[in-house]
């Protein structure tokens, strides 16, 4: 009788394939729960660090089942190529991130003017740490790492008054689905859609005074702030938009901040260079008007 020899499973190859499988689900389920606000930034993070985990351990897996394959003559390689695939592809992301953080300075609030930089008008209840950053000016420390590390972050000027321009900024955020938390001095004409504060002025009687600069000129700075999020995981961060007038041009300053870590990965940074470029194509043809 003629015998044969049947080739043992890869249990490490089955295992690799499996996790990889179901962290696909629980990464999905992970971004829609927290842009739902089914859970906190806080738990989301602790959700994702967990998916690493089990990535990890994924690929652990799949090295050794090709130890497996390699050195006893097991099967499964298919299911190791195509876990192991899926674990990379899905890391991917997260490197990426992880390569921002490594590449960013440890802030979570940067502004075009480090000196004198926008006071945000309103607070959210609910995030008291956002009601400090909201008043505080940027320390000599802080001063040298945002322009050390985004010296892109600069102010614009346009030949045009404040209220030419704060139409053009009002026409963007709407676009972008920033929504507006509070405004100051904005033209009656641009306020009809306005939202309401979400929380008390921030800041000293004297601070709101030099926000509005009511009085001091005959056109008064004009301040928009506005709520920003993330394209995947939609983390939050309010924006500012400062328009000072000076003479027949206008000045505009930003300032960005997230109130969900002590580290935003450059994105604030990257919020303000995209809203001031398009800002700058939108009024490209303002010389002639």
């Amino acid at each position: 009788m003629t015998g044969y020899f049947e080739r043992r499973k890869s249990k490490a190859a089955e295992w690799c394939l499996r996790i990889a499988l179901i962290c696909v689900p629980y990464f999905l389920l992970t971004v829609l729960m927290h842009r739902s606000q089914t859970v906190t930034t806080e738990q989301a993070f602790w959700l994702i660090a967990f998916g690493v985990v089990m990535l990890s351990t994924s690929i652990l897996l799949g090295l050794r089942a090709t130890a497996d394959l390699w050195e006893k003559g097991y099967k499964g390689g298919q299911a190791t190529v195509n876990g192991m695939v899926i674990a990379i592809l899905m890391l991917i992301p997260l490197g990426i991130q992880l390569a921002y953080a490594l590449e960013n300075p440890q802030l979570r609030d940067v502004a075009t003017n480090v000196f004198e930089p926008p006071l945000y008008l309103a607070t959210r209840e609910g995030h008291p740490s956002q009601g400090e950053a909201a008043s505080e000016i940027y320390d000599s420390y802080q001063v040298r790492q945002i322009v050390s590390a985004y010296p892109e972050l600069v102010a614009r000027r346009y030949e045009a008054l404040p209220e030419r321009i704060a139409k053009s900024v009002m026409d963007l955020l709407e676009r972008w689905h920033w929504p507006v938390v509070s405004s100051r001095n904005l033209p009656a004409q641009l306020t009809a859609d306005e939202a309401e504060p979400e929380g008390e002025l921030a800041g000293s009687e004297g601070e709101i005074g030099q926000i509005t600069g009511a009085g001091e000129d005959q056109y008064p700075v004009i301040s928009i702030q506005a709520r920003a999020r993330s394209m995947i995981m939609k983390l939050p961060s309010d924006v500012i938009i400062r328009l000072t007038p000076d003479g027949d041009t206008t000045l505009v300053d930003m300032r960005s901040s997230s109130d969900w870590g002590s580290h935003d990965f450059g994105v604030n940074a990257r919020f303000i260079n995209a809203f001031l470029t398009a800002l700058d194509q939108e009024l490209a043809g303002i010389a002639g008007e």
